[in-house]
């Protein structure tokens, strides 16, 4: 369709299809305006008496049908869609006021709810990663709650250009289904690290919103705008996040080594893996691989890193870049 679209008047698209041949068509019948937009004759006749009834549209003769010129009958539509945007609006603030109001006669903190139950759990946050804008920080431990349409909704806030930190107990590394799904997250993009313990599960959006849950065994969670336990919670991740194991490197530029024999993503995983304090046959399970492939891609390793122990590994996989 040419032009922008006037949906936002309030009409549908064959409404704004036939309006645009009326202006282009002065003094036009129902047939040719038929085959000018290819539909049927009764078609584009309702849609005339819904244009004349919007004041879009009028009568030249019985048959014979012309636009209102834009500037008279547009100007009237957007001022009405105006007047409802305001109404609405003040309806808005009047609706905000009976929430709040209600929520600090059940004592709960403003810009704060209790949310209860898994199900609602991964509702809530299906939503909130929907809202993300800009960036994503999450402390993750078990147990987790997630599921496939929340894997989803994530990666679908990753494809809109949202940034995801998100930090794991390494506990959850014992879970094969777990780490395949890090290893697909670290493959969109998503920068992620382990950490020894983590106190709590929280999710941070924006920076204007905390989601923070205990890990109990019925699942509850407050959910909060409250800027002081935003920043709380924002804080506590920021704390963590320096100190936690990169998942595999977090691709920056120049970091991470490519054809001159420097650690590919599987031997990174496998590096922060190490890093993160796995022995070698947990890291086998986790990639799902063999313990002497385990022990000789460490030992390939330490030769690309011309070291002798893993200590020293770890020390120049750092310093290489290899991971952050």
């Amino acid at each position: 369709m040419i032009g922008h679209s006037l949906a936002a008047l309030g009409l549908s698209e064959a409404e704004e299809a036939t309006y645009r041949a009326l202006l282009a068509i002065p003094d036009c019948e129902v047939a040719s305006l038929a085959r000018t937009l290819n539909a049927p004759d009764r078609a584009i006749r309702d849609t005339i008496h819904s244009l004349i009834g919007r004041g879009l549209a009028k009568h030249v003769t019985d048959d014979v049908f012309a636009a209102v010129a834009p500037d008279s009958a547009l100007i009237d539509l957007l001022s009405d869609r105006l007047e409802e945007l305001r109404s609405g609006y003040v309806a808005f603030g009047e609706l905000e006021q009976v929430y709040r109001d209600a929520q600090t006669r059940n004592g709960a903190m403003p810009g704060s709810e209790t949310v209860r139950g898994a199900e609602a759990l991964r509702s809530r946050v299906n939503q909130l990663q929907g809202q993300a804008r800009q960036r994503v920080c999450k402390l993750v431990r078990p147990p987790l709650l997630t599921d496939d349409s929340t894997h989803a909704g994530c990666d679908d806030a990753v494809k809109r250009g949202v940034e995801f930190q998100l930090i794991y107990e390494r506990s959850m590394l014992e879970d094969p289904a777990i780490m395949r799904h890090v290893r697909q997250a670290a493959e969109l993009g998503k920068r992620i690290r382990f950490a020894a313990t983590l106190p709590v599960k929280v999710m941070i959006v924006d920076e204007r919103v905390a989601l923070i849950s205990e890990s109990v065994q019925h699942p509850v969670a407050l959910i909060t705008e409250h800027p002081s336990l935003v920043q709380l919670s924002l804080g506590l991740f920021e704390q963590v996040w320096p100190t936690a194991v990169p998942a595999t490197g977090e691709d920056t530029p120049g970091t991470i080594v490519d054809k001159d024999g420097l650690p590919d993503p599987d031997d990174r995983l496998l590096l922060s893996l190490l890093l993160a304090g796995l022995t070698d046959q947990a890291i086998a399970v986790r990639l799902g691989v063999g313990l002497r492939t385990v022990q000789r891609r460490v030992r390939d390793l330490m030769d690309a890193a011309g070291v002798d122990t893993r200590i020293q590994l770890g020390w120049q996989a750092s310093r290489k870049g290899w991971v952050t």
